[in-house]
């Protein structure tokens, strides 16, 4: 991602950020108890563990040249996928119970922080690394970081006041380029499984892309491990997002007609059972 796109996608991070408050604000009390489509998760914890994230710190930690763990947080060698997992739901609770009444004040604070932050960044400074539990990353990567889990997290909230509730364009153009991480996270080691297996992704819509997930007995990858794919699914942009990010099961998307396959089944099937999610 060149700095000009970084540059243009602080203003698409802005942009989602200002309508998803837009809508927060819309909101009756009573409706930040009601559940949200994060199973087990209420619109006040997604909004505590979007309010609990701490992009801003970081960055400017990174800038300095500081890529060590901040106080409280593990060290990059110390880092484990499933924990890591099973701490957000813990980090997500105790922010919405240590902010209580000023959750959303907070979450609006902390958005804005963070849109200044990397609205601050200058053009040679995107590449350079700051801490991420499982490894440095820079701060293009971040900002990607950021946008997916504000609209990812925007949809789980939206999408059970409005059933139509569709991402736009230009978050699915962002989150299109952090699948791969998606992915790392939600096709776990699995010894049983064979040879190496190739899913294709056919996308269409809004741009024409291949996309190819490759699945081993170490995970899932995006990525092409040279063979041609066994199995080529057909969809929009939005739709394969949805499914990476677990917003949307396959076989939902092939009843839906938002799918469509070419290939063996019993791959397909298999696609479906490896798939646990982040």
């Amino acid at each position: 991602m060149c700095s000009n796109l970084a540059v243009s996608r602080v203003a698409v991070l802005k942009n989602e950020a200002e309508q998803f408050i837009r809508y927060l604000k819309t909101l009756s009390s009573q409706a930040w108890g009601r559940p949200s489509a994060c199973e087990g998760w209420t619109v006040a914890d997604v909004l505590g563990h979007l309010t609990g994230q701490d992009f801003s710190p970081r960055i400017l930690s990174g800038l300095k040249g500081d890529v060590s763990a901040p106080e409280g947080s593990p060290a990059v060698s110390d880092h484990d996928e499933d924990k890591f997992a099973q701490s957000i739901f813990r980090r997500a609770i105790d922010a919405k119970e240590r902010m209580g009444d000023h959750l959303l004040s907070t979450f609006v604070q902390r958005v804005d922080e963070t849109v200044q932050v990397f609205g601050g960044v200058a053009i040679d400074q995107w590449d350079t690394l700051c801490y991420w539990p499982p490894g440095p990353e820079t701060v293009r990567t971040m900002l990607n970081m950021r946008i997916s889990e504000l609209v990812m997290h925007a949809w789980d909230i939206c999408s059970q006041f409005e059933t139509d509730y569709r991402l736009s364009q230009d978050s699915v153009l962002v989150l299109m380029d952090t699948v791969d991480r998606a992915v790392r996270r939600a096709f776990r080691p699995d010894t049983f499984w064979g040879e190496p297996v190739t899913y294709r992704f056919d996308i269409t819509v809004p741009l024409e892309a291949k996309r190819d997930i490759v699945l081993t007995k170490d995970g899932g990858s995006v990525g092409s491990d040279g063979a041609d794919a066994q199995v080529v699914f057909g969809c929009n942009a939005e739709t394969y997002v949805m499914l990476m990010y677990g917003r949307l099961k396959l076989e939902d998307a092939i009843d839906l007609s938002l799918l469509s396959v070419k290939g063996d089944e019993a791959l397909v099937n298999g696609f479906a059972s490896r798939f646990k999610g982040g």
